[in-house]
């Protein structure tokens, strides 16, 4: 069933007021300050592995609605006796990319909602600081790859929030809202691959606002849950 243009704005903006204006970490009470650096200790990924210094990345996060920039170390991580190593990355820091999960699902939504050119961002301090257009049309592209699986991963996230009970929670995930008419009219080559985008968010902005969550720790859980390993996670 098709919602009209009001009732949709309406919605986000009361999302908007409830769960989108701050990051997992800044959440989670280790990010204060613009510039902070923060260590993310992480988990030893078996038995074999030994800390080996750590893995610095400039990062911008969520705070209060505004971008911030950090200097984010991540445990590093080396496999005894051989020169493998690996890093522990914070559940909303995707692979080669500068920004959190949340600002990068925030400017993919906004390109959903309207034409790429024209479009509005959800939070107006998005529009500076936050990646360039290029940037988002790679992010955009990658959502549109892995659209599916990521909306499985949301839905066992939403499961797995318990804060509910069990009915309210299929009703969630069985409702599924049509997209926009424009949405498939830009997107007509690809109208198949939009759609399933389009649902992963709105299934993940409504059950935030259903369950009374962050969207960001929301995201949180769907990275844990993550099960494509060949991919990069696409938020």
């Amino acid at each position: 069933m098709h919602e009209t243009t009001e009732e949709r704005c309406d919605d986000y903006a009361d999302i908007k007021r409830k769960a989108l204006l701050n990051s997992f970490l800044v959440i989670s009470g280790v990010v204060v300050q613009v510039g902070q650096v923060v260590r993310y200790y992480g988990e030893r990924p078996g038995p074999g592995w030994d800390v080996h210094g750590w893995c610095a990345k400039s990062f911008t996060v969520l705070k209060d609605g505004e971008p911030l920039e950090i200097v984010l170390l991540k445990r590093r991580w080396r496999l005894r006796g051989t020169n493998t190593t690996c890093h522990s990355r914070p559940p909303d820091d995707p692979g080669r990319c500068r920004f959190c999960t949340l600002i990068v699902v925030l400017r993919i939504w906004a390109c959903l909602l309207e034409a790429f050119l024209y479009r509005t961002e959800v939070l107006p301090s998005l529009s500076q600081g936050a990646g360039s257009d290029r940037a988002v049309q790679r992010w955009l592209a990658r959502g549109l790859r892995n659209g599916l699986p990521a909306q499985q991963a949301i839905r066992q996230a939403i499961l797995a929030a318990r804060k509910v009970e069990p009915r309210p929670q299929e009703d969630i995930l069985r409702g599924g809202r049509d997209p926009p008419v424009g949405l498939l009219v830009r997107y007509r080559r690809s109208t198949d691959a939009v759609s399933t985008l389009w649902r992963a968010l709105d299934l993940l902005f409504v059950a935030a606002k259903q369950l009374s969550s962050d969207v960001a720790l929301l995201l949180a859980e769907t990275r844990r849950r993550w099960f494509t390993q060949a991919d990069i996670f696409p938020f």
